[in-house]
């Protein structure tokens, strides 16, 4: 568990800030998902709650959570928000927990996708908000309630154990597009699926598109298994993710990105950024300096020959 982890908390405005505090030493990505996930548990945790002073500090640390979420494009009347909502995102089919076998059962098919902590950090939690509340047959509500305790029991384990950090989030198709293209035909298809008519960049369809050659294995699942084998290759060859020099990613580390992920993004991020400040004069400068370099070599080589000819004429 990284540290400072198991100090996320929300039982009043204090530990709110505190937590926020700490999660600035991570990506946005875990930040946005983090809050999210500490937000629907503070909710959740209201309805259980009747001691006035307790309710008033969870709901301060509440509007802690709300309002950072709504300035870094995280809340529900944000601008990304509005894009998904749009966009029209397919559902994956048969996530659920209206019982102890539908809950254990969406971990299952959770467990082999992707975007995991966004079902269990943001639908499960803002679901299981309201499910009870709605239904007034007791059965239903107990069975719901089982369900509701697998998914929140796992959702406590995710988080203390961090799990979060192995999420393999994917890189921005623009990123992905500014680089050599992939020489695997199963990579080449992904990317032309993620940048195509229906996904338009946006990783959340690839959950429910497929590959040519298999209409049972979605996009997201494919891309996991690939992205597992390279990183275990990588792990074993004990390889580097750039190259010393150029600072260019390094061929195994190209085969990731062609699967929209890297273990660097931010520095991957700043090599694309770097090469995009090099003008064309500047790569002509560049070039002429290698040249320069190159024609250094020969003349020291023609100096070495010189002698030996001279010699020849002595004799």
């Amino acid at each position: 568990m990284a540290e400072g982890d198991s100090n996320f908390g929300f039982k009043d405005m204090e530990k709110a800030l505190e937590t926020l505090k700490l999660l600035e030493s991570h990506d946005m990505q875990y930040r946005k998902l983090t809050v999210r996930g500490l937000l629907g548990r503070a909710k959740r945790v209201l309805t259980m709650t009747k001691a006035e002073e307790k309710l008033k500090n969870i709901n301060a640390a509440i509007g802690v959570f709300e309002k950072w979420l709504e300035e870094n494009g995280g809340g529900a009347s944000s601008k990304n928000a509005k894009t998904d909502s749009e966009d029209k995102v397919e559902t994956v089919p048969g996530l659920g927990f209206k019982d102890k076998a539908a809950a254990e059962a969406t971990l299952s098919i959770c467990g082999t996708r992707s975007g995991l902590p966004e079902v269990g950090h943001q639908g499960i939690n803002w679901q299981l908000q309201a499910c009870p509340v709605r239904h007034q047959n007791e059965d239903k509500i107990t069975a719901i309630k089982e369900g509701v305790q697998v998914l929140e029991d796992f959702l406590e384990k995710f988080e203390a154990e961090n799990r979060i950090k192995d999420n393999r989030a994917y890189l921005p198709l623009a990123v992905v597009t500014k680089l050599p293209d992939p020489k695997d035909e199963l990579a080449k298809e992904f990317l032309e699926a993620y940048g195509g008519s229906k996904a338009k960049g946006n990783y959340k369809h690839l959950r429910t598109m497929f590959p040519k050659a298999d209409d049972k294995t979605s996009w997201d699942i494919v891309r996991n298994r690939q992205l597992s084998k390279l990183l275990e290759q990588i792990k074993s060859e004990e390889a580097k993710l750039f190259d010393t020099e150029t600072g260019a990613p390094t061929d195994l580390h190209l085969q990731l990105i062609h699967w929209a992920y890297s273990p660097q993004p931010d520095k991957l991020k700043q090599y694309i950024e770097k090469l995009a400040k090099k003008t064309p004069e500047k790569r002509k400068q560049e070039s002429s300096s290698s040249a320069s370099d190159s024609s250094a070599t020969s003349q020291d080589s023609d100096g070495k020959d010189k002698p030996k000819r001279k010699k020849k004429r002595e004799e």
